[in-house]
């Protein structure tokens, strides 16, 4: 039996490398036993009730208490996150926090690496591998989000070209700035009249409509 354990980015050697010798050394041996039992103590590696595939590593110097977050990854190979010195009975729900987030970076990450970029040519063909084919609920999330993003900024550019404030703006157009701000940060709901009213009313710009 034979894992591997890996470390994903600079979390885990943040932590070990203040640890004192002693306890860098036990870190060691019980990496040794994971690595090398084929039925892992739970003394040294239990899995985390109420998570999903997540595991604390285990590690016990004298009255001190260490854990050490992990995942599994394809059966041997176990990814290492952030660690810390438990001082308290129950485990700090931000170290918790971190090391999901963590987990969930590290399998995002990899996916993306999976994907099959050698034979992309457009940019179509990339939108349709990162966000799935059109009429999928991915593609159209990411369809909505672009072109909240263009409206946002083509809205701030004429504005800005206009040399008005959103104030002036909200004012001419019967909206409130409030909404126009929202606009402009990419967060409004959009109504097409209110759109064409905003550009046409308040900024002396025409918008062209196209139906694919």
């Amino acid at each position: 039996m034979s894992r591997e354990l890996i470390f994903y980015e600079h979390h885990f050697i943040e932590f070990y490398r203040v640890q004192d010798e002693k306890v860098r050394g036990k870190i060691q041996y019980v990496f040794e036993l994971i690595k090398q039992v084929e039925k892992v103590p739970e003394k040294f590696l239990k899995h985390l009730t109420g998570t999903d595939g997540f595991y604390e590593v285990r590690i016990e110097y004298q009255s001190n208490i260490y854990r050490i977050f992990c995942c599994f990854d394809e059966g041997k190979l176990v990814v290492l996150f952030n660690g810390f010195q438990k001082k308290t009975q129950k485990t700090p729900s931000k170290e918790i926090d971190k090391a999901i987030k963590l987990k969930n970076e590290y399998f995002k990450i990899k996916k993306i690496k999976m994907k099959n970029y050698g034979n992309i040519k457009t940019f179509d063909q990339l939108i349709d591998i990162e966000h799935g084919k059109i009429g999928t609920e991915s593609r159209s999330i990411y369809e909505k989000n672009s072109q909240m993003f263009i409206i946002s900024e083509m809205l701030k550019g004429a504005r800005k070209e206009a040399k008005i404030t959103q104030e002036q703006l909200a004012e001419k157009t019967g909206t409130k700035k409030s909404y126009i701000s929202k606009i402009e940060n990419g967060r409004g709901n959009i109504q097409l009249s209110t759109l064409i009213r905003i550009f046409e009313i308040g900024l002396n710009k025409r918008i062209g409509l196209t139906f694919l």
